[in-house]
């Protein structure tokens, strides 16, 4: 079931932030605005539509750049970061309960039979 999302909050994008990689000085184009790059990407992560999809307006990054960079993110290890980060401070608030686990039958690896 796809989800909503509406951008990233000035609290969740601080914590975020300092887990991104530094954008070195570029002549011509300025970098892209990592924030608006970011809702993009999981804006089709949680909601699940296509890139094309993307809505537009001043907080959403443009399709091509967020595509481009969810492979550099991954590549470069952003991505467990993050998500380890995350984590742990939602553990530490204690706003998971590691008790409580559910595990999704459609990821799991099965051989086939011949």
């Amino acid at each position: 079931m796809a989800g909503q999302f509406a951008g990233l909050s000035d609290a969740q994008w601080k914590k975020i932030k300092p887990l991104l990689p530094v954008q070195p000085k570029r002549v011509g184009r300025p970098n892209p605005d990592f924030k608006k790059v970011l809702n993009s990407i999981m804006y089709v992560g949680i909601t699940g539509c296509r890139w094309c999809d993307i809505p537009t307006g001043s907080q959403w990054g443009k399709r091509s750049t967020a595509h481009k960079w969810l492979g550099e993110l991954e590549k470069l290890g952003v991505w467990e970061e993050v998500k380890s980060v995350l984590l742990n401070t939602a553990g530490a608030k204690s706003l998971i309960d590691w008790k409580k686990g559910a595990i999704d039958g459609s990821f799991s690896l099965r051989q086939r039979r011949r």
